[in-house]
């Protein structure tokens, strides 16, 4: 896929700078090809900064993400969470006389972060300033003024532009759907290796290296003196004694002899494996990940719950006791959730450690949350209301609370309007 152009990335900041304006950054996510940044201005955005240095890219998709995080966390993203989560965009723009640079302006009342996006072929960057501080995904280079582009080539549209990047994308992932393709370019590169092995142990055993070092201490017994032939030069320390050096030869001597006994044992483990690596085949893996735990059961509480689509477990309780014992019993990655601002029910989302929950799922319970909620004559249907959402490791109970409140930190807000269920 080619870089994005000029006059692409002006059609593009054009078009979405109406659409982002005022959305508010909710989610950072990272991995080794660059960031993705949620933001949610009534319908869900993901900006996508791909920062592959030949051909960088800026996408943005509605309500689904098309970029995975990575097993690993990025200083930049952390950086972000840390300096811009929640904040607004306040500006979108493109720096012209810089050529393929764009400015992404994030604030509120009192804080400001400005983010840098280089499209450059093989200079591409992300830059990110906040509170006096700066962090980029690359060492970055200084800026120059760009060059006039004489007929530059016919701007593709912003849908082409998606359909190429999430064809490159199927493209790169066909290979590692397969798992025995996987195996067995996995069983090749291993035979490879230890063949290389192999041959390098076969010329250890057949070098005469410790005969060398034997006539070199033959002769300085013979002669006693350090004046050896010149095919024995390599073996002497001039700077030594006649008795050192003979002792010395004869321990290396005696040293690589022992090492050939070592390496043919490791050359007849060699041969083993190789032949067992040779003849073995594919198994399909059974999934060792344990089966989901009844919370409700677990925790002796009483509620109700439900199982999304992705086989994972949202659970309501039915008192305050029941949700904090549900609370106490769930996962540091399950998820909770409670109506923002508003009393009422409680929910918990139990899922595997590495599981992902689809947006329409956490609107889903959400919604249910809310639903949970509406006995409290509080809130009407048709009322615009905010979720929060957070992992259960950044809840912790109000010691001594008989009501069931909490503290939280680092959540999502969802808004939506109440319906009837």
């Amino acid at each position: 896929m080619k870089a994005i152009t000029q006059l692409e990335l002006n059609d593009f900041v054009n078009h979405f700078e109406q659409v982002l304006k005022g959305a508010q950054l909710q989610e950072v996510l990272a991995n080794d090809r660059g960031l993705a940044l949620s933001f949610h201005n009534r319908t869900q955005y993901w900006l996508i900064l791909d920062l592959v240095p030949n051909t960088p890219m800026m996408l943005v998709f509605e309500n689904h993400c098309p970029f995975k995080k990575g097993p690993k966390p990025k200083p930049l993203g952390l950086f972000l969470n840390s300096n811009a989560k929640n904040l607004y965009v306040h500006e979108f723009k493109v720096l012209q006389e810089y050529g393929r640079v764009a400015q992404l302006t994030l604030a509120n009342t009192t804080l400001k972060c400005e983010l840098e996006i280089r499209l450059i072929p093989k200079q591409c960057n992300l830059i990110v300033r906040a509170q006096g501080k700066t962090i980029a995904w690359e060492k970055p280079l200084d800026l120059k003024e760009a060059p006039p582009v004489e007929n530059p080539p016919e701007p593709r549209s912003l849908v082409e532009l998606h359909e190429e990047w999430l064809s490159e994308q199927k493209q790169d992932k066909k290979p590692s759907l397969d798992p025995v393709v996987q195996w067995e370019k996995q069983k090749q590169k291993d035979l490879e290796k230890k063949r290389k092995a192999l041959d390098e142990i076969q010329k250890q055993i057949n070098a005469e290296k410790h005969l060398e070092w034997q006539e070199a201490g033959n002769f300085l017994i013979a002669h006693r003196t350090l004046d050896v032939p010149t095919h024995l030069e390599p073996f002497v320390n001039r700077r030594e004694s006649i008795n050192w050096n003979i002792e010395n030869a004869f321990a290396k001597s005696k040293q690589l002899v022992a090492k050939k006994d070592g390496a043919r044992e490791r050359l007849e483990e060699l041969h083993q494996e190789i032949a067992k690596l040779e003849k073995s085949q594919y198994r399909e893996k059974q999934s060792s990940k344990p089966g989901l735990v009844d919370l409700m059961h677990k925790a002796d509480a009483r509620g109700r719950k439900f199982t999304l689509d992705s086989g994972a477990l949202a659970y309501c309780g039915k008192s305050a006791a029941d949700n904090l014992a549900l609370l106490r019993q769930a996962k540091a990655w399950d998820y909770w959730l409670h109506l923002k601002d508003y009393p009422g029910a409680h929910a918990i989302i139990h899922r595997q450690r590495d599981q992902e929950i689809s947006q329409a799922e956490i609107q889903e319970v959400a919604s249910w949350v809310a639903r949970e909620s509406l006995s409290s004559k509080s809130l009407m249907v048709g009322q615009k209301v905010a979720v929060v959402m957070v992992e259960c490791r950044f809840v912790r109970p109000i010691k001594g609370d008989k009501l069931g409140r909490v503290t939280y930190h680092s959540e999502k807000t969802f808004h939506f309007s109440l319906r009837q269920s």
